[in-house]
């Protein structure tokens, strides 16, 4: 059997700690958002450099506005039967299963909507109600035909699908396949605020995510993870005001206006960032009550909702993981 010499021991553990501290950190912008990627490991620049590239080319699947997306040919089909790649069916197939599952608060089916409140173009109004309710009509998410084994889409020509609501979640996952396939296995991604890990740090410690204070300056509360993704919706992230009252970028697909209840954001911990993306915008238009039983339903995710009164709502697997770093008015822990 073969012994090392205590040099050469140490010059390899050396070594090897050497190449898990090379990292490279990566910033762009994409999908209308700024993004960061930070990966450790000795091919970690090319790792990188592959999945930014893996990024730009979902969002050239994806977009809603460019020409040569699947999903814009879908919107401007005029009714035609469309083929999709793989980068574009496997989200909208997820994100219309949510649709289903959510009863239709969840609608990726909102865009001429939302369009006309002006969080697509930044020209803001509250729409007149019959204008609203006309517009709901082109927004029926059980009208899209999908064909599993064509990977093919046809939607009325009134119709438009937006996949804005689970982008981010899917390039992140992607991401993550691609930087795992580069043998990365210390990694951070933050994708507009949505963060997802590959194991852990570099020196073995858990990654550390705070959850933003929707009130005020710095985070709330913080969580250690390893291979999970920490995404948030707040009320707070986009908005406008008119008439004395405010009007958020999250909307009820069942009325076609932005949701006004008890919650300020919604955090969702679990493995797919696709599923966490979606979920977070669920949860927070169902309310507090219907998100816990939705959770009591499931159980694939945790939860960490902060409400207008400045309470927070966990659920108990979190405990371990959880740091709190402000004075709450009430925690309630669900079981």
């Amino acid at each position: 059997m073969k012994k090392f010499t205590p040099v050469l021991l140490s010059f390899l553990i050396f070594t090897c700690f050497s190449c898990a501290q090379e990292k490279d950190i990566r910033s762009f912008e994409a999908m209308n958002t700024f993004m960061v990627l930070k990966s450790y490991g000795r091919k970690s620049v090319r790792a990188n450099i592959l999945a930014q590239s893996r990024i730009f080319e979902l969002e050239d699947r994806i977009s809603v506005t460019k020409k040569e997306s699947d999903i814009f040919k879908v919107n401007n089909a005029n009714g035609a039967e469309i083929v999709l790649q793989e980068d574009a069916f496997c989200p909208l197939q997820f994100a219309l299963n949510m649709a289903g599952e959510s009863e239709g608060l969840f609608n990726p089916l909102l865009y001429p909507v939302i369009r006309e409140w002006g969080f697509t173009t930044g020209v803001y109004k509250v729409p007149e109600s019959s204008v609203v309710n006309a517009l709901m009509q082109n927004t029926d998410y059980t009208a899209v035909v999908l064909d599993k084994k064509k990977k093919s889409v046809k939607i009325r020509p009134d119709m438009m699908i937006d996949l804005g609501a689970v982008g981010k979640g899917y390039a992140g996952d992607c991401a993550i396949q691609v930087l795992r396939a580069n043998g990365i296995k210390s990694a951070i991604l933050d994708l507009g605020g949505n963060v997802q890990t590959i194991g852990t740090k570099p020196d073995g410690s858990l990654w550390s995510v705070g959850i933003k204070n929707p009130w005020g300056e710095g985070s709330v509360a913080g969580l250690r993870i390893s291979d999970k993704a920490v995404i948030t919706s707040g009320g707070y992230e986009r908005f406008f005001d008119q008439d004395g009252k405010r009007y958020i970028h999250i909307f009820d697909g069942k009325t076609g206006y932005p949701v006004e209840n008890e919650i300020s954001s919604v955090t969702i911990v679990c493995k797919s960032g696709l599923l966490g993306d979606s979920l977070s915008t669920t949860l927070f238009v169902m309310g507090v009550e219907k998100a816990i039983d939705f959770w009591h339903n499931r159980k694939d995710f945790d939860m960490l909702i902060l409400t207008n009164d400045q309470s927070l709502f966990y659920t108990k697997p979190l405990e371990t993981s959880l740091s709190i770093l402000y004075q709450f008015s009430d925690i309630h822990v669900i079981e």
